[in-house]
C-alpha cells in the first residue's frame, strides 16, 4: 500500500497568511477604536456608561472589543494553526453574518417600527446634549451635515432639552440658550461659527421667521431621505461586508480542514 501524497496534507500558505494579515490589521483597528473609547471615557470622567446609541465612547469601546477579540482569534489561530481559535473565529463570523442578514430584513419589514426607535433615540440624545461633550459633537455634526434641526423640527429643542426650553422661568441672562437652538442648526454661508445665532429664535412672536436663519427640517426625516438617495451605495457597502465575511468563513473552514488532514484526524 503506498503512502498518501504529502501535498494533500500540507497547509496552504496562501490561505493561512491571507487570514493572518487580514486579521492582523483588523486587530490593530480594533485596538485603536478601543483606545479611543477608553481615552474618551477618561476625559469625560463619567462613571456610568450610557447605551451604545447615546454614548459615542461606549460604542467605540464595544466595537473595539469585538474587533480586537475577533482579530486576535483569527490572527493567532491562523499563525499557530490552532483549530480551536479558528473555529471560534469562523463561528463568530457566521453569527455576525446571520445577524447582519436578519437585521437588514427586519429593518425593511418593520421599517415603521425602526423609525419609531430612531425617533426615541434621537430624543434621548437631545435630552443629554449639554451633559455629554462627545454626544453634543455628534449631534452638531449630524445637524450641520444633513442641514436639519431637532428630531422632527427645530421646536423639539425647546421640548426635549431644559436649556433651550422657553418656559424655564429664567431670564435670558441666566439661561442665554432659552427659546433657542444649538448653533449647528444655523444656516451659514461660510466656515465661521456663530454660537449665538440660534438664541431666542423659538420665541413667539419673533422679529424674523426662524426658517430664514436656521434649518427647520427634522433630522429623522433628513436621515431617512439621505438613506433613500444613497440606497444603492448602502446596499453595495453591506454586500461588500457580507462577501468579506463569507470569504473569512470559507477560508477559515478550509484552513481547519487542512490542519485536520495534516494532523491525520480527517
Amino acid at each position: 500500500m503506498g503512502s498518501p501524497d504529502k501535498r494533500d496534507s500540507e497547509v496552504n500558505l496562501w490561505v493561512k497568511y491571507t487570514i493572518f494579515f487580514f486579521n492582523f490589521f483588523f486587530w490593530l483597528a480594533g485596538g485603536a477604536l478601543l483606545g479611543i473609547g477608553i481615552w474618551a471615557r477618561h476625559e469625560k470622567g463619567i462613571e456610568a456608561f450610557g447605551n451604545l446609541f447615546t454614548d459615542p465612547a461606549a460604542l467605540f469601546i464595544f466595537l473595539g472589543c469585538v474587533m480586537f477579540i475577533l482579530g486576535f482569534f483569527g490572527c493567532v489561530g491562523a499563525l499557530r494553526e490552532n483549530v480551536f481559535l479558528l473555529r471560534v473565529f469562523m463561528w463568530s463570523l457566521i453569527v455576525l453574518f446571520v445577524f447582519q442578514v436578519g437585521g437588514s430584513i427586519s429593518a425593511f419589514v418593520f421599517r415603521d417600527k425602526v423609525k419609531e426607535e430612531v425617533e426615541d433615540k434621537v430624543e434621548e440624545m437631545m435630552m443629554k446634549y449639554r451633559d455629554d461633550a462627545d454626544l453634543a459633537n455628534l449631534i452638531d455634526f449630524i445637524q450641520e451635515k444633513f442641514e436639519c434641526c431637532g428630531q422632527m423640527g427645530a421646536e423639539d429643542w425647546g421640548q426635549f432639552n431644559k436649556y433651550f426650553n422657553c418656559s424655564s422661568g429664567k431670564s435670558i441672562v441666566e439661561l442665554p440658550e432659552s427659546c433657542g437652538v444649538p448653533f449647528s442648526c444655523c444656516k451659514t454661508s461660510d466656515e465661521r461659527v456663530n454660537t449665538q445665532c440660534g438664541y431666542g429664535l423659538l420665541e413667539t412672536p419673533h422679529r424674523i421667521a426662524p426658517s430664514q436663519v436656521i434649518w427647520t427640517r427634522g433630522c429623522v426625516d433628513a436621515l431617512i431621505d439621505w438613506a433613500k438617495k444613497n440606497l444603492i451605495a448602502i446596499g453595495v457597502s453591506v454586500l461588500v461586508i457580507a462577501i468579506i465575511e463569507i470569504l473569512g468563513i470559507a477560508l477559515s473552514g478550509s484552513l481547519i480542514t487542512q490542519i485536520g488532514k495534516q494532523a491525520g484526524y480527517i
